[in-house]
């Protein structure tokens, strides 16, 4: 898969302030602001995960996905999300009591030495939330009667190094990105248990909270954050969020779509594996 990682210039040491005034003085002074980051002028080629997406089917054909075949869906991109946040910012992987039994290998990861305190700082609330949200999805699909499935192989460097700053949010604000529509497009499948709705709602929150502020930190550094597929409008000052011009809603993903970006296949239906996850997901939802 192409290096979707490249960039031409690393990061410098800086400080943020994220005050309302110093925001809206950043937006005013782009450069003043960028030269204070240590940011200023990082890009990033398109990859494996930018293209335009195909919808497909749910990905169990003649059958509706159960509740517990959607909690595992999302225990995949959970294990995923995860991963990457833990690798970054400790250089190794989830504890062993969070991955189930006979877990598969993770590839690619490798700490990154954060030169601004608030990405680091991100980094760090982001690699404790999902690991909570892979705690809490266990547990849960656990509580109704359900057996979690196994964290599957995860390939990390599938769309190329993180190694800084930039590359960090870049990638950040793609996962993050994907897993808000992912929840949206499985919320109809939940509706049978409000306890399991009710989790999915409050992980799809935290979700956003993390694609807003990443979406927002691309934007006042200059960092470019291409588009996963057709749905994803890169963030910028004309499109500070990923949201529809007629109905001003985020984009809502099938399976398949979601499939697609994460096996870096975008536009082609019935991959069983490959990008992120070299083996495939784990449980009944695997099929773009």
């Amino acid at each position: 898969m192409s290096d979707l990682m490249n960039h031409l210039e690393t990061c410098g040491e800086g400080e943020i302030s994220l005050t309302a005034n110093r925001r809206a003085s950043a937006l005013r002074d782009r450069r003043g602001f960028l030269s204070t980051l240590g940011l200023a002028g990082a890009a990033l080629g398109a990859g494996a995960m930018t293209g335009c997406s195909t919808d497909g089917p749910i990905s169990l054909p003649g059958t509706t996905p159960s509740v517990l075949d959607v909690l595992n869906f999302a225990l995949n991109l959970e294990y995923l999300e995860a991963s990457f946040y833990s690798y970054v910012t400790t250089g190794a992987g989830l504890p062993a009591a969070d991955m189930g039994g006979s877990p598969g290998t993770v590839t690619g990861g490798a700490k990154v030495t954060f030169t601004n305190p608030i990405v680091a700082s991100l980094a760090n609330q982001l690699a404790t939330h999902e690991r909570q949200h892979v705690e809490l999805l266990r547990a849960s699909i656990t509580s109704i009667g359900g057996t979690p499935v196994a964290m599957p192989a995860i390939n990390l460097a599938a769309n190329g190094a993180v190694t800084n700053d930039a590359t960090f949010l870049a990638a950040a604000r793609q996962l993050e990105s994907v897993g808000v529509s992912a929840y949206a497009g499985g919320a109809q499948y939940l509706v049978s248990s409000v306890t399991a709705l009710n989790y999915a709602a409050q992980i799809l929150h935290a979700e956003a909270q993390h694609a807003g502020f990443l979406r927002e930190l691309c934007i006042v550094n200059g960092i470019s954050s291409p588009a996963v597929d057709s749905l994803d409008q890169v963030p910028s000052l004309s499109k500070i969020f990923n949201t529809d011009a007629t109905t001003g809603l985020n984009p809502v993903r099938t399976t398949s779509q979601v499939l697609q970006i994460v096996y870096g296949s975008v536009g082609t239906l019935g991959v069983t594996k490959g990008g992120f996850f070299p083996n495939g997901l784990n449980g009944a939802i695997t099929i773009s």
